[in-house]
């Protein structure tokens, strides 16, 4: 089971999430299930093929079969009377969907047997009805819409995010990178339900229909259903770190418009009205530039401002338009250095990023019309290591969708340590081995911890598929996997950890052996 400090930051994580958007007074979370307890009997309880599932080390529900077969699992909720409900879960499917092969999720079921509902609220990945490989919503067994989706081989990660607005409307979105600090949902669709056949007594469930060799590769966790009787209003208190600066194109084409793209990192809606693109000079905010008279940022989404939008969809891909907002001005910021700030109507700096064009790639020839993006959101923005040049697959920026060089960060660099870098395995006593140790907050990553050459050669493979615990270490004699003492010379350790989710790092240090 994951440590202490890794659960309460999976709590933090789905609170965040899972808090709909409007005023703490009007709002309240029905569920919040991250199964960071452990059990499926309590808060909520669970019922179903129970045998077939278990909570793994990272606290999420995975379907745990023996042979083929149908598997599902629902527990009970009161259906809201509510001017919006919104439903939130993070679903991984570790294969490739099929007809054979696939999972539907039960919002809204009148009986605890998902199969025998009568009315219901579901959402399929992949249509077992046909051959396309789609996200489907159904009401009742008819679909509502369906929302193209190619998916991967492995680790189909998807965080969906469903609102019903007046007991009628429905509104999708979808994060299909399914990251924990996801912060690209995209606005799949919209339809109109049935509202009568809506049942007041719920349940909320998982179907899992899968071969022998898929019967372990279902996932779920993050599950939120919230309710609100107040439409959401503006938020007067914006608080430093609830937006922060995610992208910012500084150098633009000759011709070209600068961009900043921001990210709402709090739990709430944050109305626009609220902020202001910040000049600086030294800490002293000099000038205020509105971004909005009016609309919203919603939780764990983006927005980018640019004061000619034409020509950054000229010059992007912009996945969502609408985010993408024009102002009549913005600061000035120089294509050599400068401080890119978002700050409250009061001038209070809410984030705040001191940039340099050295923070781009090194392989870049040309950095005119080359965005910089932030690679986690959890990480510090002044952190030059956070930040990275847009890819060139992506054409070099990402306005309003997914950083290219976003990733999940397993582990901060100074979590592994290797001593001392110079060792001399002689047997005098004396710096007789090298010390790898780890003290990581993120517990349960598997690494593989290997030993090369100048060469680039394998000399000693000090861990293979290990299960890393909270800290410990490793040790390294000197020797080969032969046991035949390696010669002098620098060596490169490598350690290259990964979660069950599939998300990879690796860390890298140098070392000298010396013998006499």
């Amino acid at each position: 089971m994951a440590n202490t400090a890794h659960t309460a930051r999976r709590l933090c994580l789905a609170v965040a999430i899972l808090t709909l958007v409007a005023m703490p007074q009007v709002s309240k979370a029905q569920v919040c299930e991250t199964f960071s307890d452990g059990e499926l009997h309590n808060n909520p309880s669970w019922t179903g093929d129970i045998s077939n599932f278990r909570i793994n080390s990272n606290c999420q529900l995975q379907l745990y079969a023996d042979e083929a077969g149908a598997s599902q699992l629902s527990f009970p909720y009161r259906f809201p009377v509510a001017d919006t409900v919104e439903w939130h879960f993070w679903l991984r499917i570790g294969f490739t969907p099929t007809a054979n092969n696939y999972a539907i999720v039960a919002l809204v079921s009148d009986s605890a047997d998902l199969s025998a509902a009568t009315h219901s609220l579901s959402l399929t990945v992949t249509d077992p009805s046909n051959s396309q490989k789609n996200i489907c919503l159904f009401q009742d067994g008819t679909p509502l819409f369906t929302y193209p989706y190619q998916p991967r081989k492995s680790n189909n990660r998807l965080r969906f995010r469903i609102r019903m607005v007046d007991r009628q409307q429905l509104l999708m979105d979808i994060d299909t990178t399914g990251d924990a600090d996801s912060i690209s949902f995209i606005a799949c669709g919209s339809a109109t339900t049935v509202h009568s056949q809506m049942p007041d007594s719920a349940y909320f469930g998982i179907q899992c229909q899968y071969t022998s060799s898929r019967a372990h590769l279902f996932f779920l966790d993050d599950i939120g259903i919230n309710c609100s009787n107040a439409q959401p209003t503006d938020i007067k208190t914006v608080n430093p770190g609830d937006i922060l600066v995610n992208e910012v194109l500084f150098n633009p084409k000759p011709g070209g418009a600068d961009y900043v793209e921001l990210y709402n990192n709090s739990d709430r809606q944050i109305s626009l009205s609220q902020l202001r693109l910040a000049a600086t000079d030294g800490d002293a905010v000099t000038n205020l530039y509105p971004i909005a008279a009016e609309g919203v940022i919603e939780p764990q989404s983006l927005i980018a401002v640019t004061t000619n939008v034409d020509d950054i969809r000229n010059r992007y891909t912009v996945p969502n338009p609408n985010r993408l907002l024009q102002v009549d001005a913005m600061p000035p910021y120089s294509d050599k250095s400068g401080t890119v700030a978002v700050s409250t109507i009061d001038s209070i700096v809410i984030d705040r990023l001191d940039y340099n064009e050295k923070m781009h790639s090194s392989l870049l020839s040309d950095i005119e019309g080359v965005a910089l993006e932030r690679r986690s959101p959890q990480r510090p923005t002044q952190e030059h290591s956070n930040w990275y040049s847009a890819a060139s697959t992506v054409g070099y920026g990402t306005p309003t969708g997914p950083n290219s060089q976003q990733h999940e960060i397993l582990f901060d660099d100074n979590d592994f340590k290797a001593s001392p870098t110079l060792f001399s395995p002689d047997g005098d006593g004396y710096n007789d081995l090298l010390d790898i140790s780890y003290n990581l907050l993120q517990c349960g990553l598997t690494a593989n911890i290997s030993i090369y050459n100048r060469q680039g050669i394998t000399v000693r493979h000090l861990a293979k598929a290990m299960l890393l615990g909270c800290q410990g270490d490793f040790v390294w004699d000197g020797t080969d996997d032969n046991g035949q003492p390696c010669r002098r010379g620098t060596y490169l350790i490598v350690v290259e950890a990964y979660n069950e989710n599939g998300a990879r790092q690796s860390w890298r240090r140098t070392i000298n052996l010396v013998r006499r």
